[in-house]
C-alpha cells in the first residue's frame, strides 16, 4: 500500500505592517502542518531582499500575502506547484481581498482559520496585537460572497492540540477529492446479468468528476492470463504469495496457477491504464471461462492498492476510492455487503462477502483460509476442475469503521456515512465477514431503503466522517449521514 498525499498552499495574510506576531503565527503554524500526516506544505518564501515578488520561485517580501500583486504571484506559484488545497489564516487582522483571490483563482478547496488574541501591549494606546477574530470575518465573507465552498477550522494558537485534528481533516478531505477528480476507473466485463442495482450513468461521472472508464472485455482480459507460460516469472512470483498468505489452503494447484496468471493479467490492465480503481464481473463467466472464482484475486487486487470492486459494481468501486484516499492509503477497504441483521442482537449486521476481503484485514494472521464455495468447512477433499474454487475465509478484525456509498440519480450525487463497531466473534462464517454493532440499525436499513443506496458499500478502519462531510460539502455532494 501506498501512501497518499495532498499538496496545501498556505496563504499567512496580513494588513499594513508585517509584526513579529505576524512572523510568530507564519512559523507556528508550519510547525503544526509539519505534524499532520499526508501534508505536503507550500508557502511563500520571504525574499532575500525584503521587496522581491518573484511567481516562479514564490516570493514575496515577507512570505506572506497582502497584496492583490502578491496574491497574482502567489496563485501562479501555487498553480505551478499543483496544489490542491488551500489554507488561509489572517495572521493579524489580515487582508481578505489578496487572501481571498487566491482561493478565488485557484478554484480548490479552503481551509480558514484565526489566531487567538494575546495579551494587550502595554504603551499608550492600549491596542492589540492580533485583531484576527475580527478580520476573519471580513475574509470569510469574502469567500461567501464570491461562492466559494471552505472549512471554517475555528480559532487558535498552532501550537494548540486541538488545531491538528482539524488541519488532518482537511487534507484527508482533500486526498480524496483529488483521487476523485479525474480518476481512470477500469471495468473488466459487464454486470451480473439480474443486477440492474450495479447500473451508473458514465456521463454524469464525467460531468461531475471529469472521470473517464476504462473498459475490457472479460475475455481479453482471460486470454491474455491463459497465454501466459506456467513458469513466467511474474506467475510464479504471484503463486509464491499466494502460498505465503495463507495458513490453510483447500483447493487445486489448477486453481493457484490460473488465478496467478488471472492476477498478472489485471495488474498489467490496471497498469496500462494507471487506473484509480477497477471494478470487475465475477459471474457467471469467468467460471466457464477459467474454471474458477475471483473473490480472493479482488481481496488481493485491492490489498496491494489496486481496489477492485465485485459485480461490475462501478460506483462501488468509487465508494471504495474515497475510503482509502480519505485514509490516506494506510489502509483498505473491504467492499461488503449489507447482508443479514444479527439474531440476537437487533444493532448488530454482518458485513459480507463472498471472499474477497484483503489478507490484511483478518483478524487473526494465523486463520486466513483459501477455500472453494462448496467447501468452507476444508473438509471435503479437494477437487479438480472445481469452479468454484478461490474465495478466502476469515474473520475481519475489529475495530471502528466507516461505512461509504455514492449513489447517483438523475445527475444529483448522494454519499451515505455511517460508522460502526466490529465485534469479534467465536462463529466460522463463509466467507470475509465481521459483524459490525451501530448505533441505529432500524435507521440505518431505514435510511438504506428510502434514500435508494443498494446492497454493495465500502467499509475501511477508523472513523472519517468528518472528512467525508468535507468531502461532501467541496464537491455538492449530499451526505446522508447516520
Amino acid at each position: 500500500m501506498g501512501s497518499v498525499e495532498a499538496k496545501i498552499g498556505f496563504v499567512p495574510s496580513y494588513r499594513f505592517r508585517f509584526t513579529p506576531w505576524c512572523e510568530k503565527m507564519r512559523a507556528d503554524s508550519l510547525a503544526a502542518f509539519a505534524q499532520v500526516e499526508g501534508m505536503d506544505v507550500v508557502v511563500p518564501q520571504p525574499s532575500p531582499d525584503g521587496t522581491t515578488l518573484d511567481a516562479a520561485r514564490g516570493l514575496t517580501p515577507h512570505g506572506t500575502v497582502s497584496t492583490l500583486d502578491e496574491a497574482e504571484a502567489i496563485a501562479e506559484y501555487f498553480r505551478r506547484q499543483k496544489v490542491d488545497g488551500v489554507i488561509l489564516c489572517p495572521l493579524d487582522f489580515g487582508d481578505e481581498r489578496s487572501a481571498v483571490k487566491v482561493a478565488e483563482l485557484l478554484g480548490v478547496p479552503v481551509l480558514l482559520y484565526a489566531t487567538k488574541e494575546p495579551a494587550g501591549r502595554d504603551d499608550a494606546g492600549m491596542t492589540r496585537v492580533s485583531d484576527s477574530y475580527c478580520g476573519n470575518l471580513s475574509m470569510a465573507s469574502g469567500l461567501y460572497r464570491r461562492k466559494i465552498a471552505f472549512r471554517y477550522a475555528g480559532l487558535f494558537f498552532p501550537d494548540e492540540p486541538a488545531f491538528l485534528p482539524e488541519v488532518q481533516d482537511f487534507v484527508r478531505a482533500v486526498a480524496a477529492i483529488k483521487g476523485l477528480k479525474g480518476a481512470r476507473i477500469g471495468q473488466v466485463g459487464v454486470r451480473p446479468p439480474t443486477f440492474e442495482t450495479v447500473g451508473y450513468d458514465e456521463v454524469a461521472m464525467i460531468t461531475k468528476f471529469g472521470q473517464n472508464m476504462i473498459y475490457a472485455e472479460l475475455s481479453d482480459i482471460v486470454d491474455r492470463a491463459t497465454a501466459l507460460a506456467d513458469d513466467d516469472p511474474a506467475v510464479a512470483s504471484v503463486l509464491a504469495d499466494f502460498r505465503a498468505s495463507y495458513d490453510e489452503i483447500t483447493v487445486s494447484e489448477t486453481y493457484l496457477v490460473n488465478a496467478s496468471k488471472l492476477e498478472v493479467a489485471l495488474i498489467e490492465f490496471w497498469k496500462k491504464h494507471a487506473l484509480s480503481a477497477m471494478a470487475m464481473q465475477c459471474w457467471p463467466s469467468i467460471q466457464r471461462l477459467m474454471g474458477i472464482s475471483v473473490c480472493t484475486t479482488y481481496g488481493r487486487l485491492t490489498g496491494q492498492g489496486m481496489l477492485t470492486a465485485c459485480e461490475a459494481d462501478v460506483l462501488g468501486a468509487l465508494s471504495m476510492l474515497v475510503c482509502h484516499r480519505v485514509a490516506l492509503g494506510q489502509t483498505v477497504p473491504h467492499f461488503i455487503d449489507w447482508t443479514i441483521r444479527h439474531r440476537e442482537n437487533p444493532d448488530q449486521l454482518l458485513a459480507w462477502h463472498c471472499g474477497n476481503a484483503p489478507t490484511c484485514l483478518a483478524c487473526d494472521s494465523s486463520e486466513k483460509a483459501l477455500r472453494s464455495r462448496r467447501d468452507m468447512t476444508g473438509e471435503l477433499p479437494i477437487a479438480e476442475g472445481d469452479a468454484q474454487e478461490g474465495l478466502s475465509q476469515f474473520q475481519i478484525k475489529p475495530g471502528t469503521v466507516t461505512f461509504c456509498r455514492l449513489a447517483e440519480y438523475d445527475n444529483a450525487w448522494k454519499m451515505l456515512i455511517a460508522t460502526g463497531e466490529i465485534v469479534p466473534s467465536d462463529e466460522v462464517l463463509a466467507g470475509t465477514w465481521s459483524w459490525v454493532t451501530v448505533k441505529d440499525h432500524d435507521q440505518l436499513y431505514r435510511t438504506l431503503v428510502e434514500e435508494g443506496f443498494v446492497h454493495h458499500a465500502s467499509m475501511i478502519h477508523g472513523d472519517y466522517t468528518r472528512p467525508l462531510l468535507q468531502v461532501c460539502k467541496f464537491l455538492g455532494i449530499e451526505a446522508v449521514v447516520v
